[in-house]
């Protein structure tokens, strides 16, 4: 596999989980997330039936909205947008040449301009980008994911906290061999003590934490934001 298409694939399994985070939010029915939920539908309203969609299937009609966007010729129909673009006005009747040395310290201009706040790394043109430097973090975000969904999957209170759901957890690893093969090395008990328990169950806690920051961070148009 070239290094390209290991690119394409790793921000796509990001993809997959900001997805999974913001259809999550769809069948909520916790008050705070219900509130964000109605604000964040202008953001959404491109994504389409998230609620009834599995990922492969609505990927296959909805990845235009993640890939970089490009020079294009504009119309008279057609909406401009500003953030991260300018608009020129090029006269054809000129030689390509001439065009070329007006158009270059405009453009030199314009994206010192724009790349100044990011330490000269190029700006993110599509309309849904990852928030940059998360990449390294995908197998911790996709456990987040999981052990958030349990949580949010057990109402009883009494179930979700401590040696409880601590084996709920367990138990959903040993029974779902295609999101992993092993319980996570972070949560995993390696002694019965009462420290190593208690060890386990604040990595638990953790995750759940990160995973309603996460969610919230979804529900602004941000993935996976900070946490």
């Amino acid at each position: 596999m070239s290094k390209i298409h290991k690119t394409i694939v790793l921000r796509k399994e990001f993809y997959r989980l900001w997805f999974e985070f913001y259809k999550m939010s769809l069948h909520s029915s916790d008050p705070k997330i219900r509130k964000r939920l109605d604000s964040s539908l202008k953001i959404y309203y491109q994504w389409g039936d998230v609620k009834n969609s599995h990922f492969d299937d609505w990927w296959e009609t909805h990845e235009g909205l993640f890939e970089e966007e490009s020079v294009r010729v504009l119309s008279k129909n057609d909406s401009i947008e500003f953030d991260n673009h300018i608009v020129l006005q090029i006269p054809v009747n000129q030689s390509v040449s001439d065009l070329l040395k007006y158009m270059r310290p405009i453009l030199n201009r314009e994206h010192k301009l724009k790349n100044a706040r990011k330490k000269n790394k190029s700006i993110s043109t599509s309309k849904f980008s990852l928030i940059e430097g998360s990449e390294p973090k995908l197998s911790v975000l996709k456990d987040v994911l999981h052990v958030y969904r349990l949580y949010t999957q057990t109402p009883d209170p009494k179930e979700n906290k401590g040696k409880v759901f601590r084996e709920k957890v367990y138990s959903f690893y040993a029974t779902n061999f295609k999101v992993r093969t092993s319980i996570p090395e972070t949560i995993g008990l390696k002694s019965t003590t009462a420290a190593e328990s208690q060890r386990v169950n604040r990595n638990i806690r953790r995750w759940i934490e990160w995973g309603k920051q996460i969610q919230l961070n979804v529900l602004n148009g941000e993935f996976p934001g900070k946490y």
